[in-house]
């Protein structure tokens, strides 16, 4: 592919490819499928497809709505089409794992048809990869949160928080979540486009982690688990 770039730190795709993919989630899903294929039979890593292709892609989308390029039916069915190419590669990807558990339990909440959905459904996919045992949900109010918590031991939970407005409202959330959890040492991490804007989120929200892309997100929640569980180990079984 010759616009294609040779992987460095910056990533292996130009703006254009990311905007063709955008464009082909809007208009015909089996050509966003059909695009991500080549990108992958041109020997670009899958991990490198997620990270530098469909997540920048789901964010380009979302400025689009922002800036009202597109309305919310376009990109809610835009970012349908990035999940289920996420559902379409995960065999794939998932078969790259070289650890098939390592005995912790991940859950990230999104809100309803929010674009940042794709994120969580990302995170599950690297998660899952590294050997966690993890599931995303979509939240219609706090009381599902706290309900899911109570039932079932997690050891990280995440939020994605896109705005200012809702810093406040999950700052009680985290807060009412700690004490119904089942897991008194379940860590609570935050992600989201707030989270680049105010690196004081964590000391805000009362939250553990800020998350970073997929991958950083992983390694990060993995060595905080770590680090408490051997700082507590009666807490775990």
């Amino acid at each position: 592919m010759s616009s294609m770039r040779a992987r460095s730190d910056l990533g292996v795709f130009e703006i254009s490819q990311v905007e063709a993919l955008a464009e082909a989630c809007l208009h015909q899903c089996a050509d966003a499928v059909s695009l991500v294929q080549s990108w992958c039979s041109a020997g670009v890593d899958l991990e490198d497809v997620y990270l530098n292709g469909l997540a920048p892609t789901a964010r380009l989308l979302g400025d689009w709505w922002t800036s009202d390029r597109i309305d919310f039916a376009q990109v809610t069915m835009s970012i349908h089409c990035l999940q289920q190419i996420l559902y379409q590669f995960s065999p794939q990807f998932l078969s790259q794992t070289q650890r098939k558990t390592n005995g912790y339990r991940a859950i990230f909440f999104s809100t309803p048809h929010s674009q940042h959905s794709f994120g969580a459904v990302m995170l599950t996919e690297f998660f899952r990869r590294s050997g966690w045992d993890v599931m995303s949900m979509t939240i219609h109010s706090d009381a599902d949160v706290l309900e899911e918590l109570s039932r079932h031991r997690v050891d990280i939970a995440g939020f994605s928080i896109c705005s200012d407005r809702g810093v406040e409202a999950l700052r009680q959330l985290i807060d009412e979540a700690r004490q119904a959890s089942l897991n008194p040492k379940m860590q609570f991490m935050v992600g989201g486009p707030m989270v680049a804007l105010d690196r004081d989120l964590l000391a805000t929200l009362g939250a553990d982690l800020l998350g970073g892309d997929a991958r950083e997100s992983e390694k990060l929640a993995y060595q905080q688990v770590r680090k408490v569980h051997m700082a507590n180990p009666t807490h775990y079984p």
